[in-house]
């Protein structure tokens, strides 16, 4: 496997196995599994059989009711990490709290997350934030210093072709689309240079950090269901670093940007 091929996320096998996919993502990520060196049917074979014996030792009901108890802890997450698999008897508790919001899909085939049918890998998409000061534009890293009043510059690039959008999240929960500008349908990617979007952006006074996303997929999707993820994002513990859970047939790239202050919870 390619240094740069992503391995298949656990959370997408958990819902391969509890058929939460639609047919032609369930197909990619089986294609994926085997392209790992994974047998598909074990991997859901050994599952399956997890499943069974977690539930014989911890009933679902109770399993549920720990669900619902670390999540008004903030420790849901922590706590999927270390367990196996998502049990079939709370699948719907977990689901909802994990993955708020639907989950968009694109309406036609396209690649594995980062690589190609074969293993090698695909540029993926490239997300810049620039910021405006005495010098000029100054590019900023990842978990670069930013605060209020800060006007920064977003651009991004990729190869030819699909669609793409860039949101933000920041430390109090608010999501912005800023490209394509008013939201609605993803914007398709023409050129492989760098694209910068046309209006600059200032940042307010929320606290924690601002944090940006593009978002590609070869076939055109609505950038709601993407803002939805985003937003749902803002919930969990890994909200600086975590990917957002969309389905492997999208790319996606971040970059975060540290202010003052603790974001809100």
């Amino acid at each position: 496997m390619s240094e740069r091929q992503k391995k298949t996320p656990d959370w997408m096998i958990e819902r391969l196995a509890l058929g939460e996919l639609d047919a032609e993502t369930a197909k990619a990520v089986r294609a994926q599994l085997a392209a790992e060196g994974r047998s598909p049917d074990e991997v859901l074979a050994t599952i399956a059989s997890s499943n069974n014996e977690i539930l014989a030792a911890h009933p679902a009901a109770g399993v549920a009711a720990e669900v619902r108890r670390r999540a008004g802890h903030g420790t849901l997450w922590a706590w999927l990490v270390g367990t196996p698999v998502v049990l079939a008897g709370v699948a719907a508790v977990v689901l909802t709290i994990a993955f708020p919001g639907p989950l968009p899909t694109p309406v036609a085939d396209s690649e594995l997350e980062q690589t190609t049918i074969k293993g090698t890998p695909v540029e993926g998409p490239r997300l810049f934030v620039y910021r405006h000061d005495a010098a000029g534009d100054r590019k900023l890293a990842d978990g670069a210093p930013a605060a209020r009043g800060d006007l920064l510059q977003l651009a991004f690039a990729g190869r030819p072709g699909g669609y793409v959008a860039l949101l933000s999240l920041d430390g109090a929960g608010k999501v912005t689309v800023h490209w394509p500008e008013g939201g609605g349908r993803a914007a398709p990617l023409r050129d492989a240079g760098e694209i910068r979007v046309p209006s600059a952006y200032e940042l307010d006074d929320a606290p924690g950090f601002e944090r940006f996303f593009l978002v590609r997929s070869d076939a055109p999707f609505d950038v709601g269901p993407i803002a939805a993820a985003v937003r749902g994002l803002s919930h969990r513990s890994g909200v600086r670093a975590s990917p957002l859970p969309l389905p492997l047939s999208f790319q996606q790239a971040s970059v975060t940007l540290a202010k003052p202050g603790k974001e809100m919870p």
